[in-house]
């Protein structure tokens, strides 16, 4: 017996399908300019499904300038 996989459906709008699940990274960054997590959310409507945690690797480095180093 084959099992069937359903496709996922958004609990608000009702839209159907993974390629309506989409992520957007956060307006907050760090100094470096690097966004600290992604807001997973149907493209329909909105519906947040949930915020995870920015992977990387190597964080961006600062770049410290010689007037900066004086403080």
């Amino acid at each position: 017996m084959e099992k069937s996989h359903s496709a996922p459906k958004c609990p608000d709008c009702g839209v159907l399908g993974i390629q309506h699940i989409v992520s957007t990274p956060s307006e907050q960054q760090s100094s470096a300019g690097d966004t600290w997590f992604e807001v997973a959310h149907c493209n329909s409507c909105g519906h947040v499904y949930g915020a995870f945690a920015k992977v990387v690797n190597r964080p961006t480095p600062i770049v410290r300038t010689k007037s900066l180093a004086m403080y």
